[in-house]
This record gives C-alpha cells, structure tokens and sequence, in this order.
C-alpha cells in the first residue's frame, strides 16, 4: 500500500478564513435558545389543548376557551400529552457511517476502502455523543411532539370554569 502525506488544509491552499462569530451570529443563537427553552417549557406542562389536532398550545382547558371565544357547549377540542423530542432519534452514528462507506468507495475504490470504517461500539458511541451535543448547541428543537390526543366535548361547566378564570384576573 502506497502512503501519502496528507497536507493540512491551510497549507493546501484551501479557505481557512473562518471569522470570528459576529453579534448577528451571538442574537440568532440566543433567539434560538429563548425558543428551545419555550419548547422545554412546553414538554414540562406535560399536556396541552388544541381546536384541530394539530397546535396543542394551551396549557389548560380553560386558556384555550378563552384564547377561542367562538367555542360553544358541544364542540370538540383535544387534549394530548407533550413528548420530548430525543436526540438520539434524529440522527445517529448508524446512519453516517454507511455515509463515510459509500463516499470512501465512491473515492478510491471498492477494493480500497474494503472495511472502512472499521468502527467498534465505543467508538459508534463517541460520535453519537459528538452528534448530540452539536444538535444540543447548534440546531436543538424549538417544538415538541404529541401523543395520546383524545378527543373533549365541551360542557357548560367547562366554559364557566374559563369564565371564572376571566373575571378571577380582572379582580
């Protein structure tokens, strides 16, 4: 097998003008993090409300009602439990590493890149980790995922529950 110095990019002649991050970069990170963490606020309120099965936004019954004045004794909303969304089910190490495979293939060879990678268990778990991580730093949901929605006839009940949430906040 023949060996090759491999040149570190900067002497390669590759770009390695990497500017430091601006204040533009510093406000959309923190815009970023100030919605991951009303997607956490969201996940931790464990249940949410919603008209259409789809935006189970208010925390309580009663919030939706008053959020949706048109609703009347009868209609039907929806209840369901928040999820967190796991990392781990984004993307993992198993679905890069046939990446790396194809593209090695792909560049020198089937016979060349025969075994590659070579990746154990441990080393499958430190990208995994890497993987997490920058998702974490980098791009984390700002949303959630739902289950178990069930559907909720409203009651008289319900919508003076709501109204007494109304008039006990003007007092």
């Amino acid at each position: 097998m023949l060996s090759e110095k491999i040149t570190p990019a900067s002497h390669a002649g590759e770009d390695q003008s990497s500017a430091a991050p601006g204040p533009a970069e510093f406000a959309d990170r923190s815009a970023h993090w100030n919605k991951v963490q009303v997607g956490l606020a969201a996940v931790a309120r464990r249940q949410g409300w919603s008209t259409t099965q789809e935006d189970f936004d208010s925390e309580t019954l009663s919030n939706l009602i008053i959020a949706n004045d048109w609703l009347n004794a009868g209609d039907i909303v929806y209840s369901a439990d928040n999820r967190a969304i796991a990392l781990r089910d984004l993307i993992s190490a198993d679905d890069i590493i046939p990446i790396l495979r194809d593209r090695a293939k792909a560049l020198v060879g089937e016979e060349m890149a025969a075994g590659y990678p070579d990746v154990s268990d441990l080393h499958k778990g430190i990208l995994n980790g890497a993987l997490r991580a920058w998702i974490a730093l980098c791009c984390a949901p700002e949303f959630f995922g739902v289950e178990n929605i069930q559907p909720h006839k409203l009651s008289d009940l319900d919508l003076d529950a709501a109204a007494s949430v109304v008039i006990g906040s003007e007092q």
